[in-house]
């Protein structure tokens, strides 16, 4: 159910286990075409489904002309970008297209992504821009409005600069010791024991000017290795990597260092502004970063 947010924001109330499915937005961009075709390799890794959702709406300045419509009306409209869908799902997968639920609806995409979030979708995959909006951003409004507001994990990809990798060898996930990293880390622990992958526990630590640890207080390795206690409970294979600075920059020069498939972040920190719904490393790393990004709320 959607209900108004922040600012007027569309927000999610979270009901229900999730189900074994993942949704990807499309609008014909570059970018959705590339989420396509990486959430068809990872829900191949991770013997899931395929939900391949495009919603459309008429444009704001759309003339009626006496007498009859400019446009079709609403059913054809339909038709006509569930067949484009269609087809576009076809180039890009090839003949696993045919396993693909194609999905069409009507409005701003990023209710309609929220809304079918709903319906038993354990991931949702963006394109970090589409086709609308401002070209200079680098995240744009729909795929901000999803992984701030989704029910579940979003992935969010650039728009197909980075050849992304076809397979989910290695993992990154960025630990704080929050409790939204604790969760990133529980949901990277399943995902990589399903696949087969190998995960990096990444930790940015302040420079060493401003560093100095209690006396007796454990070391930032041992930390790390407490915080990665899911993965060593379910018997994953992991090594810890220490970087010094900001972690907005850190973490993506060792997910470049590792060559990670997956750059996965919790979607709230240790920051100072606790109200906001999506964190600045979180933001920052949908934004900037050349691989997948996934953030777990």
């Amino acid at each position: 159910m959607l209900s108004a947010g922040a600012e007027g924001q569309p927000r999610v109330e979270r009901k229900g286990p999730v189900m074994a499915k993942i949704l990807v937005g499309i609008d014909g961009s570059q970018g959705s075409r590339a989420a396509l075709r990486w959430a068809a390799g990872l829900g191949a890794a991770l013997g899931l489904g395929l939900r391949a959702l495009w919603a459309w709406q008429y444009p704001a300045d759309t003339v009626v002309q006496l007498g009859r419509a400019v446009l079709p009306d609403a059913q054809q409209m339909d038709q006509l970008v569930k067949e484009r869908l269609g087809k576009l799902v076809a180039e890009e997968v090839g003949a696993e297209g045919g396993s693909v639920v194609l999905q069409v609806a009507r409005g701003p995409a990023a209710p309609a992504l929220l809304k079918a979030a709903l319906d038993g979708v354990a991931l949702v995959v963006v394109g970090s821009r589409g086709r609308g909006g401002f070209k200079g951003l680098l995240l744009g409004s729909v795929s901000r409005q999803v992984c701030e507001f989704a029910p579940c994990p979003v992935v969010v990809l650039r728009d197909g600069r980075h050849a992304y990798s076809s397979g989910l060898a290695t993992i990154l996930v960025g630990v704080d010791g929050s409790a939204g990293a604790a969760r990133a880390v529980d949901w990277v622990t399943s995902v990589a024991d399903t696949a087969g992958a190998q995960v990096v526990v990444a930790h940015a630590l302040p420079s060493r000017a401003k560093q100095g640890p209690e006396p007796g207080a454990p070391g930032q390795h041992d930390l790390v290795q407490q915080w990665a206690q899911p993965l060593r409970d379910r018997g994953v294979p992991y090594r810890v990597a220490l970087a010094e600075g900001d972690p907005r920059v850190a973490l993506l020069e060792v997910a470049d260092r590792e060559d990670a498939d997956l750059v996965v972040v919790g979607s709230r920190g240790r920051g100072p502004v606790t109200a906001l719904v999506l964190g600045s490393v979180a933001a920052s790393l949908a934004q900037h970063g050349q691989r997948p990004t996934a953030i777990v709320h």
